[in-house]
C-alpha cells in the first residue's frame, strides 16, 4: 500500500490544457498594464512632436513609411521599431517566468507562447500610431486591413525574436525575417511572412529557465573590470536591439539632411539633434534594462568601494555605450561633437536614476527620457548651453551618489505582479 504522502500528482492532458488559459489571460493583463504605463506615454510624446511640426511632416513622414514606393526600406524601419518596443517589454514580462507561474498546469509551450502574446500586446500603442500614418498614406479600407494585418505579423515576430525559447537561436532570424517580408509588399508577402512566423513559432520550442543572470570568473581571473562585466552579462543579447533602436534619430537626421536642400545652420541643427536624441535613448534603454535586470545591490555597500565610485563605474558604462551614437552623426556634420558636453550628465542622471526606477512607474527611462529630449533640443538650438551641462556635472555625481547612499540594506522588492490570488505574497496576506 502506497503512503499517501508519495503519491506523485500527475496531470491529465485535458487539465494541462485548460490551465493555459488561466497563464493566457495573466500574461494578456500584463502586456496591457505594461503598454498602458510604460509605451502609451512614449508613443503620445512622439505623436505630440509629430503635430508641432506639421501635417506636412506628418504626411512625409507617412508616404515614406507606407507611401506606394516605399518598399523594403520602410519594412526594416517598422521592423525595428516593433523589435525595439519588444525589447523594452521583454525584460519587464519575462522577469520571473521560472518562478511560481511554472507550478501551473501548462505546459512549457502554453507559458512560452502566453509570453509571446504579452509582448506582442505590450507594442500596441506603437502600432495604432503607425496605422494612423498608414492612414495619413491611404485610406483605402482594403490597403488599410492589409497594413493592419503586416503589423500584427511584424509585431508578433519581433515579441517572438525576444522571447526566451529553449531554441531561440534558430527561431529569432526566422521570425525577424517574418517581420521584415510581412511588411514588404503586398498580400503575397504578407502571406510569406505569416509562414515564416508559424515556422518560427513551431521551431522555438518551449519557454526556457528565466531569472538573473549567473557571473562567474575564470579560475585565474584577478577580478578586474567585475561591474563592466556583469552589466555585459546581464544586458545579454538585448545591447544589439538597444543600438538598432537609438540608431533611428541619427537615421533620419541623416535622411532628412541628404534628401532636402537646407541651409547650412539647419544642416548643423539635424546633427546635433540626431546625435542628441540617439544618445538619450540609448541611455534610457539601458539604464531601464540594467534597472531591471541588474539592480543596484544595497549589500555592495559593504564592499570596500565608496558610492561616488560605484555611481561613476555605471555611468562610465552609460556614457561610452552612448559615445558612438554621436560619433556616427559626425558623418552629418561635424556639429554633431557640440553635442558631447551633454553625455557625462546625462550618463550620471541615468545612473542615479537606475537606483530609483523601483520606486517610479516610469521606471528609469521616464527620467531619462523626460530630462535628456529637453536637453538635447536645447544643446540643438544652443550649442554653447553644453557648458552648463559641464557645470552641472559635479551636482549629477552628488545627487547620484546620494541615491546610492540613501538605499536601504534590508530592502526587499517584490516582483510586480498582482498580489492578489498569489497565496505566497507578502503584500496579499
Amino acid at each position: 500500500m502506497k503512503n499517501r504522502w508519495t503519491v506523485k500528482r500527475r496531470y491529465h492532458p485535458a487539465v494541462t490544457s485548460s490551465g493555459a488559459v488561466p497563464v493566457l489571460r495573466f500574461h494578456l493583463a500584463v502586456g496591457a498594464r505594461l503598454a498602458m504605463r510604460v509605451l502609451v506615454p512614449l508613443v503620445t510624446a512622439g505623436f505630440g512632436a509629430g503635430m508641432l511640426m506639421g501635417t506636412d511632416f506628418l504626411g512625409s513622414l507617412a508616404r515614406s513609411l507606407f507611401g506606394a514606393g516605399s518598399g523594403g526600406g520602410s519594412a526594416v524601419v517598422i521592423a525595428a521599431l516593433c523589435f525595439g518596443a519588444a525589447e523594452l517589454a521583454g525584460p519587464r514580462i519575462c522577469r520571473g517566468l521560472n518562478g511560481w507561474l511554472r507550478h501551473l498546469p501548462a505546459s512549457g509551450l502554453a507559458h512560452r507562447r502566453a509570453a509571446t502574446l504579452a509582448i506582442a500586446v505590450s507594442q500596441v500603442p506603437l502600432l495604432l500610431l503607425l496605422l494612423v500614418l498608414a492612414a495619413f498614406s491611404s485610406l483605402i479600407p482594403a490597403l488599410l486591413i492589409r497594413r493592419a494585418l503586416q503589423l500584427a505579423v511584424t509585431a508578433f515576430a519581433a515579441a517572438l525574436c525576444v522571447t526566451p525559447a529553449r531554441r531561440r537561436w534558430i527561431a529569432a532570424p526566422v521570425a525577424l525575417a517574418a517581420a521584415v517580408v510581412a511588411g514588404a509588399g503586398d498580400w503575397w508577402m504578407l502571406a510569406l511572412g505569416a509562414v515564416l512566423l508559424a515556422a518560427a513559432d513551431w521551431t522555438a520550442g518551449d519557454l526556457i529557465a528565466t531569472g538573473a543572470p549567473r557571473v562567474h570568473l575564470p579560475s585565474r581571473s584577478s577580478g578586474g573590470w567585475i561591474e563592466v562585466r556583469i552589466a555585459w552579462r546581464a544586458l545579454g543579447w538585448s545591447l544589439p536591439g538597444t543600438f538598432l533602436t537609438a540608431l533611428l534619430p541619427v537615421l533620419a537626421a541623416w535622411a532628412f539632411v541628404a534628401h532636402n536642400s537646407l541651409a547650412p545652420q539647419y544642416v548643423r541643427l539635424a546633427a546635433r539633434l540626431g546625435g542628441g536624441v540617439g544618445a538619450v535613448l540609448l541611455l534610457s534603454s539601458l539604464s531601464e534594462s540594467l534597472a531591471v535586470r541588474r539592480p543596484a545591490w544595497p549589500w555592495s555597500r559593504s564592499l570596500p568601494w565608496t558610492a561616488q565610485q560605484r555611481v561613476s563605474t555605471d555611468a562610465l558604462f552609460l556614457g561610452l555605450h552612448a559615445l558612438p551614437l554621436i560619433l556616427l552623426a559626425v558623418a552629418i556634420h561635424p556639429a554633431a561633437l557640440e553635442a558631447l558636453p551633454i553625455l557625462p550628465l546625462l550618463a550620471l542622471r541615468a545612473a542615479g536614476a537606475l537606483r530609483r526606477a523601483p520606486e517610479r512607474r516610469t521606471g528609469a527611462a521616464g527620467e531619462i527620457l523626460g530630462e535628456g529630449l529637453l536637453l538635447a533640443a536645447l544643446v540643438a538650438l544652443l550649442p554653447w548651453a553644453g557648458l552648463l551641462a559641464l557645470a552641472l556635472v559635479p551636482f549629477a555625481l552628488r545627487a547620484a551618489a546620494e541615491r546610492e547612499r540613501a538605499q536601504k540594506v534590508s530592502r526587499w522588492l517584490e516582483l510586480h505582479h498582482l498580489a492578489a490570488g498569489d497565496p505566497q505574497s507578502w503584500s496579499a496576506s
